[in-house]
């Protein structure tokens, strides 16, 4: 389910911006098809996060830091599955969706990819507004989805232990207090696909007719492409705090002696 992304082993002598690059599915993507999209990561993580937070931020964060969940609560082993499986179907949802949008199904529910027009000249590039458009489509449709699905995990957590609802207490405020820093960082991607547009444009085979450009070597199937790319990296990012609610709810039952169910206090020691 979770796709594991490392990075290869850097040298001393590599350039800042190569030795601080995250390993991140989408980042390895953006640079990839942009070297200049990889920037030099921040020194020191807790600056850099602690910049994002302003003062209600701050408090807020306090406040749950200091936060002492008082229960009920009732444990099951079963809880990290019903997240799992709640995570694989909203996934396959939106994974659909995706699909089909890009197979030029067209129905109701479905965000269907822009045609090339019947009209289109040689030698004029189409406009990007449409493809803008869907793209972003489709990220209101992960984030109506992911964040449902991040509330429910936090329910779920909740209502398990002490630690767990701790847990959520301190993931409800970061969704909260990061939510403006994300939003500008997703909503930037549908301006980089346009200047992957324009370039693939540039870069085209001038004796192509527009016939030719939905062709397997078509540049505007290789761009198709990167598009459908740069959504699947997205989703994997934005899923990223859902799989880490996750693997602590694995961790806390693993963990958790047999007899500590049904219980107003769970054991996390191992």
């Amino acid at each position: 389910m979770r796709h594991q992304w490392t990075a290869a082993p850097m040298h001393r002598t590599q350039t800042r911006t190569q030795s601080g690059l995250p390993g991140s599915r989408l980042v390895q993507l953006l640079s990839s098809l942009d070297s200049k999209a990889a920037r030099a990561s921040h020194g020191d993580f807790a600056e850099r996060l602690g910049r994002l937070f302003d003062l209600s931020d701050a408090i807020a964060l306090d406040g749950a830091t200091r936060h002492t969940p008082k229960g009920p609560f009732s444990a099951s082993d079963a809880m990290p599955q019903l997240l799992q499986d709640d995570l694989l179907k909203t996934r396959r949802a939106l994974l659909d969706y995706l699909g089909r949008s890009f197979t030029g199904e067209k129905a109701a529910s479905i965000i269907a990819m822009p045609p090339l027009r019947d009209d289109a000249e040689a030698d004029k590039r189409p406009s990007f507004g449409a493809y803008d458009r869907f793209y972003q489509a489709h990220q209101r449709q992960m984030i109506a989805g992911l964040s449902n699905l991040r509330l429910r995990c936090r329910r779920l957590l909740a209502g398990h232990s002490a630690p767990l609802a701790h847990l959520a207490e301190l993931d409800a405020v970061f969704e909260s207090g990061l939510a403006s820093y994300a939003r500008q960082g997703f909503a930037a991607l549908p301006g980089f696909l346009e200047q992957r547009y324009r370039l693939l444009w540039q870069q085209r085979d001038p004796f192509h007719t527009p016939a030719d450009w939905l062709s397997p070597q078509g540049w505007l199937t290789q761009f198709r492409r990167e598009l459908k790319m740069l959504l699947l990296a997205e989703l994997d990012a934005r899923q990223e705090p859902v799989l880490g609610l996750l693997a602590a709810a694995r961790e806390a039952t693993e963990s958790s002696p047999a007899d500590a169910h049904d219980t107003n206090e769970v054991s996390t020691t191992p």
